[in-house]
Formats: structure tokens, C-alpha cells, sequence
């Protein structure tokens, strides 16, 4: 049996957990960051918190005995991946990384694509209602106009932001509309949510996937511009699409 820890907080990693939950071959960990504050079962042991860095996460790589760690994190959670690269690097470890390939814009879409929060954020006109679908970093980016690399202009400006999670994190701004929902399952119920709301933009991460992108097909029928942050570079390989090329892998296959 072979020690494994899963570095999760996607959909994709709670589905590996599910697998590896029933296989005999494996004694598998979850670790989440703990912005979620009453995560799912996972069906096998979880751990949240950060590891400390580079070498806190090589120490635990060393202590725990673990064989081979499992990157399923958010694909903007580039310092995560990152420190897994080196720290396998230096202990040795066998480390397996899930890289959704990115959304890929069709010719009705209007994306706007940016480098940075700022960036966006200067992007948006006044009097902008704003469907913010950007996680947590993304509130707090809002939050903070005298970032901005024009804050004059950020705080001259009238900007509403709506924004939907399970629960609201700490940080956020205070023009916020907050809804406590689940993202809609089709993009009707997302046209409709825009409508009822009145947006005028969306703000996303390129976050690939099948989880989200009724937020994008909505945006498409309804003529809605979509500003994008660009997403981080892709880790050093092996990289794998989807968990299902990722788990033939890790079993050899």
C-alpha cells in the first residue's frame, strides 16, 4: 500500500478521492487550504491548513512516508503547485499534477483577457454592475481600489459587485451583494440570475473545467462582456487533463 496525499479543493479532487477512497492500493490524504469552511466528506482522511512553505511541505512529504503526492488544486493556486514541484523535487517523490486545459473563447464570446487585478479592474467602465465569478482572491482584489494602478479613477468611479458562494469569506468589499447559492447547473439559470440582477460585465478566472461554464454560456447569449484574468503558468509536467487520465496513470496504466 502506498502513502498518498492529494492536494484538493476542486471538484476533481474530491471525484479522485472518491476512487482512491475504495482502492486497497492506496492510503490516500486530502489537504485542503481551509477556505471552505465545512468542506464534504471525502471518504478518506483530511487534513486542512497550510504546510509551511517549501520545506514544511518536504517535511511532511518525509515524515508521513508519503510515496506520491497527488496536485488537484485550483489551477490559479500557483504557489501551492509551485512548492509541490520543488519539494518532490528534493524528497524524490513521485508527483502526479491536474492541469484543466484552459476555456477556449468561441466566435460569438466577448473575453477580455488581463494579467492582473488592476488591470481588470481599471478595465471596467462606471456605472458597471458586475457578476464577480473569481473566488476569494478576487473579492478581496475588489476590496482594495488603492491597488489599483490607476486609484484615482478606481475611486472615482461607481462599480456594484454581485457575487455567489456558500459562504461569504472575510476580506470582501462592502458594496458587495452577497448570494448564498450554488452556481446555476444550466446557463438558463444563469441568464435568468444576470437579468433578475441587472449585470452588465462578468469577472472570471480562466479556470477550464466542466463545473462553471454555464456562467460563460449565459454571458454568450446575452451579449455580456466577460473580463478574464489570464491564467498563471502551467507547472513542470507530468500534467494530466482530467482525473480520469490522471488516476490510469497513477496506477500504471
Amino acid at each position: 500500500m502506498q502513502n498518498l496525499l492529494l492536494l484538493g479543493g476542486t471538484l476533481e479532487a474530491r471525484r479522485i478521492a472518491a476512487d482512491l477512497a475504495g482502492d486497497d492500493g492506496f492510503a490516500a490524504t486530502l489537504s485542503l487550504a481551509g477556505v471552505t469552511s465545512s468542506p464534504p466528506d471525502p471518504g478518506i482522511p483530511m487534513r486542512t491548513g497550510g504546510f509551511g512553505g517549501v520545506d514544511g511541505l518536504a517535511e511532511y512529504l518525509k515524515s508521513h512516508a508519503i510515496d506520491v503526492l497527488v496536485d488537484a488544486t485550483h489551477p490559479y493556486a500557483s504557489r501551492m503547485s509551485a512548492n509541490a514541484v520543488e519539494a518532490c523535487n528534493r524528497t524524490g517523490i513521485r508527483r502526479l499534477t491536474l492541469w484543466r486545459p484552459a476555456w477556449q473563447a468561441s466566435g460569438s464570446d466577448d473575453w477580455r483577457e488581463f494579467p492582473d487585478w488592476p488591470t481588470l479592474i481599471d478595465a471596467l467602465p462606471d456605472g458597471a454592475r458586475v457578476f464577480l465569478a473569481a473566488g476569494q482572491d478576487g473579492m478581496i482584489a475588489f476590496s482594495a481600489p488603492e491597488k489599483s494602478s490607476a486609484p484615482e479613477k478606481a475611486g472615482s468611479r461607481r462599480i456594484e459587485l454581485v457575487a455567489r458562494a456558500l459562504s461569504r469569506p472575510d476580506g470582501t468589499p462592502e458594496n458587495l451583494r452577497f448570494i448564498q447559492s450554488l452556481p446555476g447547473k444550466t446557463w438558463q439559470d444563469e441568464a435568468g440570475l444576470f437579468t433578475r440582477e441587472r449585470i452588465s460585465h462578468i469577472v472570471a478566472k480562466n479556470s477550464g473545467g466542466t463545473a462553471s461554464t454555464a456562467k460563460l454560456a449565459a454571458a454568450r447569449e446575452l451579449g455580456l462582456p466577460v473580463l478574464m484574468l489570464a491564467r498563471p503558468d502551467a507547472p513542470e509536467p507530468p500534467l494530466y487533463d482530467d482525473e480520469e487520465s490522471l488516476l490510469s496513470a497513477l496506477r500504471g496504466g
